[in-house]
């Protein structure tokens, strides 16, 4: 008995199926022999775990909730708007029991009344929600900056720092929002100077351009005779002294010559007349930095 039991138990199905133990199955149907390519070959009991259901995705997406109590309406948690949303009748009334409507009346009317009631238990559970689901988060929120600044500012564990290299402890990097700079004081100084170098250049600058609109604010054209002085003067009738030259008067302004083309304007440093007016800039710059001001 104790070798038949021993043969059942095996593990090998083919060994089972040799036994001479005979078993009585459930069914008519002949056994299938399993070889040992079979994964089934040798039963191995299956680990116990529980279930984990499945979720199915859920399709779509959802609207943003609309805000109920915005900071723009205080009124809505207030009595008098939820009697405003929901008026009472402002008259009742007095239908037979003899109307072929009686009962459709009544019915309306309790119907008004229910949604009445809901309308205001609803205003009043949902401010209530927002109050508790607001207290929720912010206490939650709280924590959380709170947990952080305590990890923050947590020193290592002790069994982390006793583990740790023989390295001195004044050589360590301190904790500190701010890292140390033993340079910072002079930087602070030439950022100072620096900073001081370039509000002078600019209170120079403004100063030069003030002194500039004042000495060209003498040919402003501030009034129409003006105006018309100079149209006259820029377009007159007949001959343009501006036009003339040596050989012709000035009729046209094809007497000034040709418009400069690229090759003029790239040789335009070249020439002699180019050279004297860069010389010319060079001295009325050197005078008017002489003299402080524009001439």
């Amino acid at each position: 008995m104790a070798a038949a039991m021993k043969w059942a138990t095996s593990l090998c199905r083919a060994c089972r199926t040799t036994s001479k133990v005979q078993f009585r199955a459930f069914s008519s149907t002949p056994r299938q022999m399993v070889g040992p390519e079979s994964p089934k070959f040798i039963d191995i009991p299956p680990q116990i775990q529980p279930f984990h259901p499945h979720k199915p995705p859920v399709k779509g997406t959802l609207p943003v909730p609309r805000e109920l109590f915005p900071p723009s309406r205080p009124d809505k948690i207030t009595k008098a708007y939820r009697a405003a949303a929901c008026p009472e009748a402002k008259r009742r009334k007095t239908v037979s029991r003899r109307d072929p409507n009686y009962a459709s009346i009544l019915f309306k009317s309790k119907m008004a009344n229910v949604r009445r009631a809901n309308l205001r238990s609803g205003l009043k559970a949902l401010r209530k929600r927002k109050v508790k689901s607001a207290r929720f988060w912010r206490k939650r929120s709280k924590a959380k900056i709170a947990q952080r600044k305590q990890i923050i500012a947590q020193g290592p564990r002790e069994d982390e720092r006793l583990m740790q290299q023989s390295t001195l402890q004044v050589m360590k990097a301190t904790r500190s929002p701010v890292l140390s700079d033993l340079n910072m004081k002079s930087r602070v100084e030439a950022s100072r100077k620096k900073h001081a170098m370039k509000q002078k250049s600019k209170q120079q600058q403004r100063s030069d351009h003030l002194h500039s609109l004042y000495m060209n604010a003498r040919t402003f054209i501030i009034n129409e005779e003006q105006l018309k002085a100079e149209i006259d003067r820029v377009f007159p009738e007949g001959e343009n002294p501006a036009w003339a030259n040596d050989e012709d008067v000035g009729e046209n302004i094809w007497n000034l010559g040709l418009p400069s083309s690229v090759e003029s304007m790239v040789n335009a440093s070249k020439n002699d007349a180019a050279i004297w007016n860069a010389g010319e800039k060079r001295v009325k710059k050197i005078a008017e930095e002489l003299t402080g001001g524009a001439i």
